[in-house]
């Protein structure tokens, strides 16, 4: 619970003016990447297979939520 404070004092509410069409496969996913972009994100944390197979989207890396923890020093290996 301290962690999700933590970061729900730093995030802030994107609402994008974009549209993108980069995953047929579930369009849905495609809100992630609007976010990301209009956002300016560094980093995309996400266990979504269709978003992970990207890997980055427009120089924003698409990590699983364990290696992004591991980056943190909080998940054991």
């Amino acid at each position: 619970m301290r962690r999700l404070k933590q970061i729900a004092a730093i995030v802030e509410i994107i609402i994008p003016q974009i549209t993108l069409e980069v995953i047929k496969e579930d369009p849905p996913d495609n809100r992630i990447l609007e976010c990301a972009v209009a956002g300016q994100a560094d980093l995309i944390v996400s266990g979504n297979r269709h978003l992970l197979r990207l890997k980055s989207y427009e120089g924003i890396p698409i990590v699983r939520p364990i290696d992004f923890l591991r980056t943190l020093g909080v998940a054991s290996k």
